[in-house]
C-alpha cells in the first residue's frame, strides 16, 4: 500500500465514523463499500475492521 492509498483510507474511515456519528447510516453505506474497494487490495485489513466494529456499536 502506498502512502497515498493509507491516508485515503484513513480519511474515509474517519468519514465513515463521523456519519455513523451523526446517525447517518446512508452515507456510512457509502463509505464502508469506499472502503471495502480501498482494502481489497492490502493485506492489512485493520481499518476495515475497525469500521465493522463503529457498525457494530451504532446500531446497538
Amino acid at each position: 500500500m502506498t502512502m497515498q492509498g493509507d491516508k485515503l483510507e484513513r480519511d474515509i474511515l474517519l468519514l465513515f465514523k463521523r456519519a455513523c456519528r451523526q446517525h447517518r447510516l446512508d452515507v456510512a453505506e457509502h463509505l464502508l463499500c469506499a472502503l471495502e474497494a480501498a482494502q481489497e487490495k492490502s493485506a492489512d485489513q485493520k481499518r476495515l475492521r475497525e469500521a465493522y466494529l463503529v457498525l457494530g456499536q451504532t446500531t446497538r
